[in-house]
């Protein structure tokens, strides 16, 4: 692995862990509405929100993000490029153009931190919230699709496990 592909390792490890907590999160989901459905516990569209955002103190996460989107963004339009070839080839000054940097990326981190994870964040809550209220009306509209969908699902992703 390259030296600059530190980003992707740890993307890959926060996936994991955000796809091994999702998977929890949809079998007790699937579960309650089973029981809900059991219980005689009439229809009504809900917001859940599983997810929830990282705090700013996972320093890695947002570095790794912010590399993936923002920075990603200056780098392809050649903004550190502009800004090398200003302060580093026309003055010399490395010291300034690594702080001018610097700056910039923790400016960067806390736009990441402040708008874009939690935009992404209410993004894939609401999804989630849309795929659950769907699988409840199914659940309620058909109960023997539905519960046959549910066992089938907690099946699958229990086989997957083991």
């Amino acid at each position: 692995m390259k030296n600059n592909d530190w980003y992707k390792k740890i993307l890959l490890k926060n996936a994991r862990e955000l796809v091994s907590n999702g998977t929890t999160y949809v079998v007790i989901a699937l579960v309650f509405l089973l029981w809900y459905f059991a219980l005689g516990i009439k229809f009504e569209w809900q917001h859940i929100a599983p997810l929830s955002e990282p705090s700013i103190f996972i320093r890695s996460f947002y570095s790794a993000f912010t590399f993936c989107t923002l920075g990603l963004l200056l780098y392809m339009v050649g903004f550190y490029k502009i800004l090398h070839d200003i302060i580093v080839k026309a003055f010399g000054m490395w010291g300034l153009y690594n702080f001018i940097k610097a700056v910039l990326w923790l400016f960067l981190m806390w736009i990441s931190y402040a708008y874009l994870v939690p935009w992404l964040f209410k993004v894939l809550n609401a999804g989630i919230s849309v795929l659950f209220n769907i699988a409840n009306l199914v659940l309620y509209a058909l109960p023997p699709v539905g519960i046959s969908l549910i066992i089938s699902i907690i099946y699958l992703l229990l086989r997957k496990k083991i």
